[in-house]
């Protein structure tokens, strides 16, 4: 197995030194709008989907997640960003792993903030700095259940934790709820036993990926994109290179007799032509072989001119206009 193969975005939930020892894979940070489809060219097998950003930074993208699927990707969610995207997409093909994404999916949790938590950044290796409900719910659970806290207690506890805003939610603040006297021990076994549900369902989705990878590829589908999402994909993957094409001298060319072959093959697909492509290991049509069905399609439609315009023009005719047009005709 390939760490190629599987794609995990990873934070707060689990270190990745912990996740390594489970699953050999390419661990990013947690995923932000258009870094799943900068993964896409690579053609991993498995994508799990844990942690992911949110607030300042767009989250990764409904449609990005689709765009894996229907190229043959198996994706997996879990535990935080993972868990809401698989509970909305699931339907769909993306699989919820773990209690967290359950609870979403059955309807049992429906407030995304339920997963939310303070955390540093990259240098601090994504350490968290509060305690996200879904674990103070299970925490207090098991406090209850070994009977460190009363019926009552826990009830208090809940309370306190649901009130706090994420960013402020930590265990000391969610004590304050009990009684002056009850508080240190409490707070002390809170922070020692503490019930890590979003790690516990991240080590599930690792083991369910390595299962996955002795599977074949998912059956790949078409996919329609809106034209903005279509961009927005296009410099996501290739941003940098849409730079370099940008500013060379005959750019405006180039796109213009890009358009054109794209105009021509939209037309050949509303007029019901089809070429056949040779799919990729994933049984999905990558780039690569997307542009090769465009250059085939156009030379259908060049092929066959009267089939989208009455009379329409014929080859003679579109060899004396170009060759006019670019310099090359020599007649009167």
């Amino acid at each position: 197995m390939s760490a190629r193969e599987v794609v995990v975005f990873l934070g707060p939930t689990l270190p990745v030194a912990t996740a390594k020892r489970t699953l050999k894979a390419t661990y990013l940070p947690p995923a932000r709008q258009g870094d799943v489809f900068r993964v896409l060219p690579d053609r991993p097998r498995v994508i799990v989907l844990i942690d992911g950003v949110f607030e300042a930074v767009p989250s990764v993208w409904h449609h990005e997640l689709r765009a894996a699927l229907a190229s043959g990707v198996h994706v997996i969610g879990a535990s935080s960003m993972g868990a809401l995207r698989a509970a909305e997409l699931h339907q769909e093909g993306m699989l919820p792993v773990g209690r967290i994404a359950g609870d979403y999916v059955s309807g049992a949790r429906v407030d995304d903030a339920d997963v939310v938590l303070l955390h540093g950044d990259s240098d601090s290796q994504y350490q968290a700095l509060t305690v996200p409900l879904v674990n103070v719910e299970a925490t207090v659970a098991e406090a209850k259940r070994r009977r460190v806290v009363s019926e009552r207690e826990a009830s208090r506890l809940l309370e306190a934790a649901r009130g706090l805003f994420f960013k402020r939610r930590t265990w000391r603040a969610i004590v304050t709820a009990l009684p002056e006297a009850r508080r240190s021990a409490t707070f002390t076994w809170l922070r020692e036993q503490l019930v890590d549900q979003k790690a516990l369902d991240a080590l599930a989705a690792l083991k369910v990926a390595r299962q996955l990878l002795r599977k074949p590829p998912r059956p790949s589908s078409p996919l329609t994109l809106s034209s903005f999402v279509r961009r927005r994909r296009l410099l996501d993957a290739h941003g940098s290179e849409l730079e370099r094409l940008q500013r060379l001298p005959d750019a405006d060319a180039l796109a213009k007799q890009g358009l054109r072959r794209l105009l021509l093959a939209a037309f050949a697909k509303q007029a019901g032509l089809s070429v056949s492509v040779t799919a990729n290991r994933h049984g999905a049509v990558d780039e690569a072989l997307s542009d090769a069905e465009v250059a085939a399609l156009e030379g259908l439609v060049l092929s066959a001119p009267e089939r989208f315009v009455a009379d329409g023009p014929t080859w003679l005719e579109g060899l004396a206009l170009e060759a006019k047009l670019s310099g090359r005709w020599r007649g009167r």
